[in-house]
């Protein structure tokens, strides 16, 4: 393994090189856009995250045969057979791990209604080394009708004038207001994070599938009023993968995952939780709406338990509740929750295995 892990090293070095300062998006790249959520400034202002990713699906470049190959030898190892290894939906997922991740890449976007004519065209930060990048854009409301609760659209302007269309989503979500934040492993999506091996082919292998009683307990929420936050410690490869999921069975949301770079032969490893990745994700939410009520769920599974009990400890007085599903083969003791929720309210917090609504 350590042979394929120098030549993963030396290949991505050569993948990433490229010289300093932007570089125009090319016919062979694209672009994939995240969900993101807009805040109201003290300006009067909206506060609008971009979060884009470059990269190109190229079949043939060194780096992709090399990762491959460690990865195939990985999944056999776990025991995927040939036929799983084969399936469209195996083939499907591990495709977005695959792909060559386009640095300094310059990319203009503009909005749609409402704030089309307010800035014509927008110049995105460029993309680090993973391909990715986050761009803040301010946009007064005194001359647009955006409304607090809309998604707004947006497109790459694309000079190469191809039939695809690259666009993103945004949020307006209000000063005020109720937030639910929640986990997707176990949570609302049927994982089984405690079995390593059967959790990568529920990842991997499996189509996805909702945990009893959550989508309508979701929707139910969504009636209410509520924004969502879905906040998860697997990698942002995912994302592709999960969007149709969760758009068939969940109310929309921004979804923030981990940023993860493929260099070793560890696919265990990156999917195992992390509560202090959770708990700076979350915290960052919760300034960003310092004025909403936050609902907290999760599972049982690790460690959310714990990173919601840290997040209860900073805000206070912004938490609405805690609730936990209770996943079977976990720790489900009553001294358990007793000692991680010591400091909370009884009525604050709840451990069930079905959501009631």
């Amino acid at each position: 393994m350590s042979y394929y892990k120098k030549l993963i090293g030396f290949a991505l070095m050569i993948a990433q090189f490229s010289i300093f300062g932007a570089n125009p998006l090319r016919s062979d790249e694209d672009v994939w856009f995240f969900p993101t959520s807009a805040n109201y400034t003290a300006e009067n202002s909206w506060n609008i995250p971009v979060h884009h990713w470059v990269h190109e699906r190229e079949e043939k470049s060194f780096s992709r045969i090399i990762i491959q190959k460690l990865l195939s030898e990985v999944i056999e190892s776990i025991g995927v057979t040939e036929e799983e290894a084969e399936s469209p939906i195996f083939r499907k997922r591990l495709m977005w791990f695959l792909v060559d991740n386009q640095r300094n890449k310059q990319i203009e976007i503009c909005f749609n209604k409402p704030f089309a004519s307010q800035k014509k065209a927008i110049k995105l930060n460029l993309t680090n080394p993973n391909g990715h990048a986050t761009t803040s854009i301010i946009f007064a409301t005194s001359a647009s009708n955006a409304k607090a609760g809309d998604w707004v659209s947006y497109k790459v302007i694309d000079p190469i004038k191809r039939s695809q269309k690259f666009t993103g989503e945004v949020q307006l979500i209000p000063e005020e207001g109720l937030t639910v934040i929640s986990d997707v492993d176990d949570t609302i999506k049927i994982s089984e994070v405690l079995d390593k091996k059967v959790l990568i082919k529920n990842t991997f292998v499996k189509p996805y599938k909702t945990t009893e009683g959550f989508p309508e307990y979701y929707k139910a929420l969504q009636k209410q009023g509520a924004y969502f936050h879905y906040v998860s410690a697997s990698p942002w490869q995912l994302q592709p993968s999960l969007k149709p999921f969760m758009d068939e069975h969940y109310p929309k949301g921004t979804i923030t995952l981990r940023d993860f770079r493929l260099k070793d032969s560890s696919l265990l490893n990156f999917l195992k939780s992390s509560a202090e990745y959770k708990i700076g994700q979350i915290k960052s939410i919760i300034k960003r709406y310092p004025k909403h009520q936050f609902i907290l769920i999760g599972d049982s599974g690790e460690h959310d338990p714990d990173v919601y009990a840290k997040i209860y400890q900073l805000f206070p007085k912004n938490i609405k509740a805690i609730q936990i599903r209770a996943v079977e083969g976990s720790n489900l003791s009553d001294q358990r929750f007793e000692k991680i929720f010591q400091s909370i309210p009884k009525s604050l917090w709840q451990v069930f295995s079905k959501p009631l609504h």
